[in-house]
């Protein structure tokens, strides 16, 4: 199975950078209209419009939540779109450093037969984290 991995450093402190992850309201910034809450279990979903990644609704579950302790942070959820069925799971690490914050993020699961789909995914962190998350958080 192929995955997809982004590494970007953030020009803020890590308890900022982890808001944007964990709070519904700001993930709709720079992500997508989504019902999330920060608990394990917790099942949710995430609005994708079309033109970025599938277009389809996307079903997720909170796998792992481990709040910024030591300057680490971590993230997983599992990724479920309906049209085509696709079934994946996203981690975000977290790590500060200095007066930034470093994040990485794979996108684990993809099958074979999923590369178109698994492209437009690449290219959608591509610009969520580098183009809309960065701006949001530096600005």
């Amino acid at each position: 199975m192929a995955h997809i991995h982004r590494s970007i450093t953030i020009g803020a402190l890590i308890d900022d950078v982890w808001a944007y992850l964990t709070e519904s309201d700001k993930i709709a910034e720079w992500l997508m209209p989504n019902t999330f809450e920060a608990r394990m279990g917790h099942e949710f979903t995430m609005d994708c419009p079309p033109g970025l990644g599938s277009g389809s609704p996307v079903q997720c579950q909170v796998r792992e939540l481990e709040p910024p302790a030591d300057g680490r942070a971590r993230l997983v959820y599992s990724w479920v779109i309906d049209q085509p069925f696709t079934q994946t799971l996203l981690e975000i690490d977290l790590i500060e450093i200095a007066q930034s914050t470093r994040c990485d993020l794979v996108h684990s699961g993809w099958d074979e037969g999923e590369s178109d789909l698994r492209t437009r995914h690449a290219s959608g962190w591509d610009f969520l984290l580098d183009t809309r998350l960065r701006a949001l958080l530096e600005n």
